[in-house]
């Protein structure tokens, strides 16, 4: 008999996933690297911008130091299983998003469809980033 093996990503929890079954679960669209603005009151809503990273490579489509970005960018956020939770501003296609919740991933996933490249109608790409500068406003790029 023929049993086909489900993938470790639909078998798995969040909490079951070694190092790399969990940065293979990045689907690599670089939305959780653009600026986000939140007013003084802790209720006050997440807004994103369209500025990404100072460390993000926009023509690589990727972080251009990912082993150093937490020393390199101050409040970049390593995202890990207990924090999965806290993060409802990860964009709502975030594979670590859905897996937290149980739900599958798109269809457009790479680990779906085996090449990095389905993501990019999906990415930082559609909204037309910009790197950030020093000089850069943040609340005059905001998309949400």
């Amino acid at each position: 008999m023929n049993t086909i093996q489900k993938p470790f990503w639909e078998t798995k929890s969040l909490e079951e996933l070694d190092h790399e079954e969990w940065e293979a679960l990045c689907d690599g669209c670089g939305l959780c690297c653009l600026h986000r603005l939140q007013g003084e009151e802790e209720d006050d809503p997440v807004v994103t911008t369209r500025v990404v990273c100072r460390c993000y490579d926009i023509t690589k489509n990727q972080c251009s130091d990912y082993a150093n970005r937490f020393t390199l960018v101050e409040g970049c956020t390593q995202l890990t299983v207990k924090r999965a939770q806290e993060f409802d501003w990860l964009p709502s296609s975030c594979a670590y998003r859905l897996r937290h919740h149980n739900l599958p991933l798109p269809p457009w996933h790479p680990l779906i469809t085996g090449s990095r490249d389905s993501v990019n109608p999906h990415g930082i790409q559609m909204i037309n980033p910009i790197l950030e500068t020093p000089a850069i406003d943040l609340e005059e790029y905001i998309i949400d």
